[in-house]
């Protein structure tokens, strides 16, 4: 409440409006924790860059497609390759495997990349910020990957 016209001190030299503020802070805070808790448990955090991606792709193992082919595995899964999801001719022909060189150019500008990708946001232009979005994608790797990788 901006108009302070409105709100009566309570006796301790606060207003109500502000300690009302305040616990609404204080819920909202702590539904977040509780909302977020299991994500947190369950996963890597991600960077801020990455929000982006969450709109169309999921990135958890075994969920279900979105708009966009699933992000769990992609580095060295080969391009276009998702079972049932289907991909925009440009990135059918584009062939071989996402490995993180291949994953930079297409996040730097997708449609230079593939054009005619269906994908239509516009990259991750920041080098540092792709670098934390690579960074989190080889993160999104099956165990067997990591074991395989480790021998």
């Amino acid at each position: 409440m901006k108009n302070r016209d409105f709100q009566q001190p309570d006796g301790h030299g606060r207003r109500h409006g502000d300690a009302l503020r305040w616990q609404r802070v204080a819920l909202a805070v702590a539904a977040a924790l509780v909302i977020d808790a299991p994500r947190a448990a369950d996963e890597p955090p991600y960077p801020d860059a990455f929000e982006v991606c969450t709109s169309c792709h999921s990135y958890q193992q075994n969920d279900p497609l979105l708009e966009g082919p699933p992000l769990w595995g992609v580095v060295g899964r080969r391009v276009a390759s998702v079972e049932g999801y289907e991909y925009s001719a440009a990135l059918r022909a584009i062939g071989g495997s996402w490995d993180r060189a291949r994953l930079d150019q297409f996040l730097t500008n997708p449609a230079a990349f593939a054009p005619g990708t269906k994908m239509d946001m516009g990259g991750v232009r920041n080098a540092t910020e792709r670098a934390k979005v690579l960074n989190f994608l080889e993160l999104l790797a099956p165990q067997t990957s990591a074991v395989v990788a480790g021998k």
